[in-house]
């Protein structure tokens, strides 16, 4: 079985959780029988190995990891890699797949235009 987790900053504001949250809805929507969680860098929870031990439980042996970054700074670059490196290393017997960024997808710059500019 394959699961998306859903990768951001985090943030102490509630409020800040919900775009996350709204994605993480549609997608269980569009694809219910996907397992489908978030996980934050910091100052939210679950943290990202947190969230890779639940889907574990649920018999997941596939794991999607989609950074909900629109820029690719130091947390993309340097520090997702690492945390990928040693869940791989701490969970040999799972296929980790890390997707780029999101602010790099040409359909979300795309989208984005055209919202500026309706």
């Amino acid at each position: 079985m394959q699961a998306v987790i859903l990768f951001a900053h985090g943030s102490r504001d509630p409020l800040w959780h919900l775009p996350m949250q709204a994605v993480q809805q549609r997608v269980t929507l569009m694809h219910p029988d996907t397992p489908v969680t978030c996980a934050y860098l910091e100052l939210s929870q679950p943290d990202l190995p947190t969230a890779v031990a639940a889907l574990l439980t649920q018999g997941v042996a596939h794991i999607r990891v989609v950074p909900m970054f629109l820029g690719v700074g130091k947390h993309v670059r340097h520090d997702l890699p690492q945390m990928m490196t040693e869940l791989k290393e701490l969970h040999p017997n799972v296929v980790f797949e890390c997707q780029p960024a999101v602010g790099e997808h040409p359909d979300l710059l795309d989208l984005l235009a055209r919202i500026a500019v309706a």
